[in-house]
């Protein structure tokens, strides 16, 4: 009898694990609703891993290949109107910053001495000087260091809730270089169409504002993941790579016509000429006849030769071209604004600057004239 049900036992057994090997999940009780936190379960077997982290283009990590080539970070439309601005003058974390030249202001009721009501002037003194990134300490015409920049905006509270409106009174060019300095810093940066003098034209109020520079300090203002190069700044390397892959890249010259057929260089360049292959886009075409942007319609006439092409813009010191690269950001393109510009290319084109790769670039310039230093 004992052996009768041994063997009965085993036959039950076996049909057990026969099911069990076939996929049926054996009986079970149900399973906790949830896991003890000191013993978390493990997910199903059919779950995915949990994503990588994100890299900076969306997609998910992976350190064991080559990153890809940088995308530039294209931001929000940054162009905005005078009503546009009317509508969120009252907000809490609007700041106004206006590009006022200070002795323009002592002109009676000229642009320049009626800026927005609020705003803190700066001028080109406080935001030019020796960049860190230039080719050399001579070429002082560039973007103020960073540990100069936190500190000058300190004095405005300016933190990451902030939406900083730039404005200029006469030149749109200094207001768009302001507007595009600031956005490498990571702000949420508008850009008013037309400056104080469409501001007045819609009876937006003007008066009382104070230099930036007289302010006292607000704040700790910090800079995170300072990358320009990875957002909207071309070194000369970038641009040496665009203008050798013409069919990836197209480079766009936004200078005066008498710049880009080699009859001026400018004031702190090194000689004269243009960049091979460039397309001549004067930055004034951008405008009417008012000085207001033209219509979107007519903006994407104009540039339709880009195609799927990455830009990157230049003049002579990264401003005229600071307003084009406004443009083209709005408009969809990828778009790098090279801040060396011409100053910084002439002088590794020149004898004077003693540049590694002087060759190549004089090979990558039309038109050359080397004046061996600057005007």
């Amino acid at each position: 009898m004992k052996r009768l049900l041994t063997i009965f036992l085993i036959v039950v057994m076996a049909a057990g694990l026969a099911a069990g090997c076939n996929g049926d999940p054996p009986p079970a009780s149900p399973p906790p609703t949830s896991a003890s936190p000191d013993s978390p379960s493990p997910p199903p077997a059919s779950t995915s891993p949990s994503p990588s982290p994100a890299s900076p283009d969306g997609g998910d990590e992976t350190p064991e290949t080559e990153p890809p080539e940088p995308e530039p970070v294209r931001p929000y439309p940054i162009m905005i109107s005078a009503n546009e601005l009317q509508g969120m003058i009252d907000d809490p974390n609007l700041v106004l910053i206006g590009l006022i030249n200070p002795t323009a202001a002592l002109v009676p009721f000229s642009n320049a001495a009626n800026p927005i009501r609020g705003s803190y002037l700066i001028w080109t003194d406080e935001i030019y000087g020796p960049c860190p990134e230039a080719l050399s300490p001579s070429l002082a015409f560039g973007r103020t260091p960073l540990g100069d920049m936190e500190a000058l905006l300190s004095r405005a509270g300016i933190t990451t809730d902030s939406t900083v409106v730039v404005y200029a009174s006469d030149f749109a060019t200094v207001g768009a270089r302001a507007a595009w300095h600031l956005s490498l810093l990571g702000l949420n940066v508008r850009f008013l169409d037309g400056g104080v003098a469409a501001w007045r034209a819609i009876k937006g109020n003007t008066g009382s504002s104070t230099r930036l520079t007289n302010e006292s300090v607000k704040n700790d203002f910090k800079v995170t993941d300072y990358e320009p190069t990875l957002i909207h700044n071309a070194t000369i390397e970038m641009v040496i790579e665009a203008l050798q892959n013409p069919d990836e890249w197209v480079v766009i010259d936004t200078r005066a016509d008498n710049e880009y057929n080699g009859e001026r260089g400018g004031s702190g360049t090194y000689g004269t000429g243009r960049l091979k292959g460039a397309v001549h886009v004067n930055w004034e075409n951008n405008n009417d006849s008012n000085e207001m942007l033209l219509p979107e319609a007519q903006l994407r006439e104009l540039y339709n030769f880009i195609g799927e092409r990455k830009v990157i813009v230049y003049c002579q010191g990264g401003v005229r071209s600071a307003y084009s690269w406004i443009v083209l950001n709005d408009l969809g393109y990828k778009v790098w604004n090279y801040d060396g510009s011409w100053t910084e290319w002439s002088f590794a084109a020149s004898s004077a600057g003693n540049y590694a790769n002087r060759d190549l670039v004089v090979s990558l310039t039309d038109i050359w004239t080397d004046n061996n230093g600057p005007f």
